[in-house]
C-alpha cells in the first residue's frame, strides 16, 4: 500500500567531497519531453515526444568555502560527481531510501544576496549528462546522453532505436 513520506536524512558527496551538513535543497533533474502538436487532418489534436529536455539538477549548499570550490574544478571544463542519499519513514513506520548519482559539469555558481547577520548560500547548477535514480535498491531512472539510454520506471525507452542504428 502507497503511504506518505517523511524525509529524516539527506547526505552528499560533490566530487568525493562531504557535504552533508551544507544542504540547504536538492532539486534532481525534472523528466520533461519536448513535444509536437499533431494536428493534420484532425478535429481533436494530440502531442507526440520528439525528444527529452536537456537535464539540469540544482544543489542549494549553506555557504561552500574553498574546499568545495576546489572540488568543482574550473567550471565548464570539469566534469562534477553529485551523490545524494535520502532516507526517511512512511506513515506506517516503514523505512525507504533514495539515492540520485548525477554526472556532468558546471553550469552556475550562484552566491545569494549578501546580507549581514544571513548565512551564505550557494546555488549549483549542473549540467546533467548522466543520471540514475534508485528506490529501495531499484533503479527507476537510468539516463545517460552519449549512449542514449533513457530508462524511466522500469522501460528502457529507447532500446529498439538503438538496436535498430546498431548501438547496443
Amino acid at each position: 500500500m502507497m503511504t506518505n513520506t517523511v524525509r529524516q536524512m539527506m547526505q552528499a558527496t560533490l566530487s568525493g567531497l562531504p557535504v552533508m551538513q551544507k544542504i540547504e535543497d536538492f532539486d534532481p533533474p525534472p523528466i520533461e519531453f519536448d513535444m509536437e502538436t499533431l494536428q493534420g487532418g484532425r478535429f481533436i489534436e494530440e502531442e507526440i515526444a520528439k525528444g527529452l529536455k536537456a537535464l539540469v539538477a540544482k544543489l542549494t549548499l549553506q555557504g561552500i568555502g574553498l574546499p568545495i570550490m576546489l572540488a568543482l574544478g574550473a567550471g565548464g571544463s570539469s566534469n562534477v560527481l553529485l551523490q545524494v542519499r535520502e532516507s526517511g519513514v512512511d506513515q506506517d513506520d516503514n523505512p525507504y531510501f533514495t539515492y540520485h548519482t548525477i554526472g556532468g559539469k558546471l553550469k552556475k555558481l550562484e552566491e545569494k544576496t549578501v546580507k549581514m547577520k544571513d548565512k551564505a548560500v550557494t546555488v549549483l547548477e549542473i549540467a546533467v549528462r548522466t543520471y540514475e535514480r534508485r528506490e529501495n535498491g531499484v533503479v527507476v531512472i537510468d539516463i545517460d546522453t552519449r549512449t542514449q539510454k533513457l530508462f524511466l520506471n522500469g522501460e528502457d525507452i529507447l532500446k529498439g532505436a538503438r538496436r535498430l542504428v546498431l548501438m547496443s
